[in-house]
């Protein structure tokens, strides 16, 4: 027999009394008041709700809210399914019970909160939140700790407790004996409202209320608990469109984020964290104000429709704003691009063998050099040799870092263990690689989510994505049909979530071997370089005589969507190093290195090499 069904026969219509007396129902001749308040935002003036016995449930006619003794343990109550079975197929009588006797001594420990007492409104106060919202959300005190109420429909069922300090000791949040929090502020919410915030604690609930946006809930005692808590409050939170999460700048903020993605999907918004400069909302609001709070929230919001609402964030001027500007070591496309900006989508490309993938070790350690976080998807090249590439230009010509290894027939450098040891505390959580031959993903829609989620959880300041075709097993239609599509998409990810992406493309057919580049002659749509902020061309030259002069290669800059430079810069490929050097427009070779002496802190920061090149 069905569980449910069973507990509804043993108990029969005595789940009258059970629950009219749990709830407190007030009757009025044969009519209950429903406690739906989510539905009767008026209190039900008119009584609506009857008890049915043939049913042995209550139903409300007003909101069609229906309410048997399973349904009232675990929605009104919000015991969990396991607990209602075993508790009250285990007893004989439900006085009997640990849910009965948890409530009885839960009912008597509410008795004992009282008004809120003047030490802890100090400190809430000095959280920044104002005694109206103190008052507004309900909050008490019990036994000198500060006591926040829970509810489900308009019954509290538990009561979260912290002491008035801010350093709490362990644990920083109790409950009342008997308590079952669900969602704090749930008694408040607009059902109808298709949007509602999802934050940590009860204070950050408070203060995202008092800055405007009142459709918001906290999950309590911190990220955590949201496993648990998600089993009991999946339902209720799938009524709402869209579910933005303003979790934590910390580890336990990230796991919330994920829990939430992977829960409700794309219904799920997170935040820009790059806007907080502590470590909740919270302490935003203590230093910057309202406008802070509602920057951070609008910043997810944008992610959901592209929309700005200019009476909350109006025009600020033109700043340096938020995110990493990343040189790419050239100084003359830095200064026309005004380096790789936050929220750009550069294009790079050039024929095979043609220096791409070493402009972008360049882009990658100048990136990282300068504190970004840098995250490679590696599509052609082997990994480990990709890496050893990747430290020579870090290195430089310097003899006394590396050893030679032989390989077959060849020898490759490779740094010494000390020298490895400060490389690797140098990109330590700043460089993270994706290689395609260890992936199972075969689409763009794939390539996309998973980029999307990589952004999302541990806010990279540089995408790089080498090469598109080479990353991708993809169909024709894909190539044809798609690309543009694809290429917009990773433009709205580069200004969602605040940072920059490069996309290496190879170039089309009609691009000959030894002349410049056009953007047209880029393998693709014609959407695709349209929707490109920056283009840009890295050439191979092949004529002896120019070779003899220390050129052998170019960098164009085919498009600069935000300033008029569109610079094409002679370039040496120094072999000792695996750099591609600049030549500057008196004709000197702008040849550096790293200083590996640097703290790792510091970065390696790039001096002149005054060595000679071989020309």
């Amino acid at each position: 027999m069905d569980k449910i069904q069973e507990i509804k026969d043993k108990y029969g219509n005595e789940a009258e009394s059970i629950i009219a007396d749990g709830l407190g129902l007030e009757k009025k001749g044969k009519k209950y008041r429903c406690p739906n308040s989510y539905a009767h935002k008026n209190g039900d003036k008119d009584p609506s709700m009857s008890y049915d016995p043939n049913a042995n449930q209550f139903y409300c006619f007003g909101c069609g809210h229906k309410i048997d003794l399973y349904g009232y343990y675990k929605d009104h109550l919000n015991y969990t399914h396991q607990e209602i079975i075993a508790d009250l197929l285990g007893k004989q009588d439900y006085k009997e019970t640990k849910i009965k006797t948890n409530s009885d001594k839960f009912a008597e420990e509410v008795k004992k909160v009282k008004q809120v007492t003047d030490e802890c409104l100090g400190y809430i106060e000095s959280r920044g939140i104002t005694k109206e919202t103190i008052d507004y959300f309900g909050i008490g005190t019990y036994n000198d700790r500060i006591a926040f109420p829970y509810y489900k429909y308009d019954k509290i069922i538990g009561y979260k407790l912290r002491k008035p300090l801010k350093d709490t000791g362990k644990p920083k949040m109790t409950s009342i004996t008997g308590s079952k929090p669900f969602l704090f502020n749930v008694q408040n919410i607009d059902i109808n409202n298709k949007e509602l915030v999802v934050c940590e604690g009860e204070f950050d609930c408070m203060i995202i209320h008092q800055s405007g946006i009142k459709n918001v809930v906290s999950v309590g005692a911190g990220a955590n608990s949201l496993p648990t808590l998600l089993e009991q409050a999946k339902d209720y939170l799938k009524q709402f469109e869209s579910i933005i999460v303003v979790s934590d700048n910390d580890d336990a903020g990230q796991k919330m984020d994920e829990k939430m993605v992977e829960v409700f999907g794309s219904k799920a918004k997170l935040i820009d964290k790059k806007l907080y400069k502590h470590n909740d909302v919270n302490d935003e609001h203590y230093k910057f104000g309202a406008e802070k709070v509602i920057q951070i929230i609008e910043s997810a919001r944008f992610k959901i429709e592209g929309r700005r609402d200019l009476e909350q964030t109006p025009y600020q001027g033109l700043t340096k704003g938020e995110g990493k500007y990343i040189p790419t070591g050239i100084s003359q496309i830095d200064y026309a691009l005004n380096d790789l900006s936050p929220k750009r989508l550069t294009l790079v490309s050039g024929r095979s063998n043609g220096g791409k993938t070493t402009f972008i070790k360049q882009v990658m350690a100048n990136a990282i050099d300068k504190g970004g976080k840098v995250y490679l998807m590696n599509g052609e090249n082997d990994a480990e040799f990709l890496l050893n590439e990747f430290y020579q230009i870090v290195i430089g010509r310097d003899e006394k870092l590396f050893d030679k290894v032989r390989i077959n027939k060849r020898t490759r450098k490779e740094p010494k263990p000390k020298v490895l040891k400060k490389l690797q505390e140098w990109h330590h959580k700043k460089l993270y690689m994706f290689n395609k031959g260890e992936s199972k993903l075969k689409t763009m829609d794939q390539l996309l989510e998973m980029i999307e989620t990589e952004i999302k959880f541990n806010q990279y300041d540089l995408i790089i994505i080498d090469n598109l075709m080479s990353i991708l097993s993809v169909t024709a239609a894909e190539k044809n049909e798609q690309q543009a599509d694809f290429v917009q998409a990773l433009a709205d990810l580069s200004k969602n979530y605040n940072t920059h992406i490069i996309l290496v493309l190879h170039p089309n057919k009609t691009y000959q071997k030894g002349q410049d580049m056009e953007f047209e002659q880029i393998s693709g749509t014609s959407d695709m370089y349209n929707k490109a902020d920056n283009i840009i061309a890295v050439n191979r030259e092949y004529d002896e005589e120019i070779n003899s002069q220390g050129i052998n290669g170019y960098l164009q800059v085919l498009k600069n969507r935000y300033y008029s430079e569109l610079p094409n810069i002679e370039t040496y490929y120094d072999n000792e190093t695996g750099l591609i050097l600049e030549r500057n427009q008196q004709g000197d070779v702008l040849s550096y290195v790293f200083n590996v002496d640097a703290k790792p802190e510091e970065g390696f920061q790039m001096v002149h090499d005054p060595k000679q090149l071989p020309f």
